[in-house]
Parts: structure tokens; C-alpha cells; sequence
């Protein structure tokens, strides 16, 4: 049914949303709490997207060949 090489990427793409949701609501309260500042909260967000983007390029990129 699926493309099985493709498989991850896809699982990563459609857990985007929600763990940038839930990472957001984590950093948010992390703040709220004076634990973090709200910058370090923005860029720890910004880091984890980028992660989960740069994986699946990466991922991508390595199984292209096969």
C-alpha cells in the first residue's frame, strides 16, 4: 500500500504538528514558571522543528539511492 522507503519520513512529517504543539505547551509553562526565559523557550521550539526537518531531508536524501 505504502512505498516503504518513504514510510519514516512520512511518520515524522505527520508528527510535526503535534509535537511542536505539545513542546510548545511544555515551553510555555517552563516560562511561565521562570525556569527558562522566553527566548531560550523560542529557540529550544525553532531547534526542535529544525530536527525533525533536517531528519527527514537527511533521511530522505540517504534512501534516495535505493
Amino acid at each position: 500500500m505504502f512505498d516503504r522507503k518513504w514510510l519514516r519520513p512520512m511518520a515524522l512529517a505527520m508528527s510535526l504538528p503535534s509535537t511542536a504543539l505539545g513542546f510548545a505547551w511544555f515551553l510555555n509553562l517552563l516560562v511561565n514558571k521562570n525556569i527558562i526565559s522566553r527566548n531560550t523557550g523560542i529557540i529550544l521550539l525553532i531547534l526542535a522543528i529544525m530536527n525533525i526537518l533536517i531528519g527527514m531531508v537527511v533521511y530522505a536524501l540517504k534512501n534516495n539511492k535505493k
